[in-house]
């Protein structure tokens, strides 16, 4: 048997031809418009909060649009769970959007792909809420590096139920969720994790236009809306060309950037709003997302 001095010898040469042949990971440049201390909070508290994204004008016509869907569809677009912004030309071009991208790429690197999204309307008075989560849970991604942007497209505040997170829990375990499907929890399967210290979380306070960027596997939720007016805003995640999908191949769109790796298949573009083939596309999407054999991180 190998003694000591042979096993250490051995994981000193392991690691030199490991080191040979590992592909190095990827460095990011230098930031475009975050200053080294905001990345650092970031990277220690998985939350950044607030950045001017796009026009109030321009949140104000994002409501608009959802209006005439729900009028045309006679249902609220919150209800599509998965890739919500390809359903409108509008909420496309938001996830595009320089500002925004600005941020991610400080955050993640200049290869930038957007993976999904949801409209979060959050009716007054009718006690809707979301749980404490994280977006990892059903993500399928690996290594977790996917940057949630919570973009307002109206005012969002503690009294109509602003995202709330909890510092530092990104770097903490996955947590299992319960599945509750409670009607009043706006998350697609009610999950929740049930037991969790939330006395220092944090309320992301936002004007219309503006967004918040947090960590994936940063624990989050948001209390119920007391105002009389609808709360409105829409989640976009964004992840590196380098990461994979753990789930199998899926689609996404690359939205800045180049990707080398090809892990990934391209969303349709919309050109218009509601737009045939896309709309089927993203009902296909949220059929995946729901689907009880993709489990939970927790448990895979």
């Amino acid at each position: 048997m190998p003694n000591r001095k042979q096993d250490l010898a051995f994981k000193i040469i392991y690691n030199r031809v490991d080191s040979k042949y590992r592909k190095p990971e990827p460095r990011l440049p230098m930031p475009k418009v975050l200053t080294e201390r905001q990345i650092a909070f970031y990277r220690e508290n998985g939350y950044l909060v607030p950045f001017d994204g796009v026009e109030p004008d321009q949140a104000a016509a994002m409501c608009e649009d959802l209006d005439a869907f729900e009028r045309d569809e006679a249902m609220r677009a919150s209800e599509i769970i998965v890739k919500g912004h390809l359903c409108f030309r509008r909420s496309y071009e938001f996830s595009c959007h320089p500002k925004i991208l600005d941020v991610v790429e400080d955050l993640i690197g200049p290869n930038i792909y957007a993976l999904s999204s949801r409209f979060w309307m959050k009716p007054g008075q009718d006690g809707s809420f979301v749980s404490w989560h994280q977006d990892s849970a059903y993500f399928g991604l690996e290594p977790n590096e996917l940057v949630t942007v919570w973009l307002a497209l109206t005012d969002s505040t503690p009294k109509n139920g602003c995202v709330r997170v909890i510092p530092g829990t990104h770097e903490g375990p996955a947590y299992e969720h319960k599945e509750t499907y409670d009607e009043k929890n706006l998350l697609a399967r009610g999950q929740t994790i049930e037991t969790i210290d939330d006395t220092n979380a944090v309320d992301l306070e936002l004007n219309a236009g503006q967004f918040s960027c947090h960590h994936e596997r940063i624990v989050h939720g948001s209390s119920a809306n007391n105002t009389d007016a609808m709360r409105i805003g829409v989640g976009i995640f964004y992840f590196p060309a380098h990461v994979r999908s753990t789930i199998g191949r899926r689609s996404a769109s690359l939205v800045r950037g180049v990707d080398e790796h090809g892990h990934w298949d391209a969303d349709p573009v919309p050109t218009g709003d509601l737009d045939t083939e896309v709309y089927a596309h993203v009902r296909a999407a949220g059929e995946r997302y729901v689907d009880p054999q993709f489990a939970q991180e927790a448990k895979r």
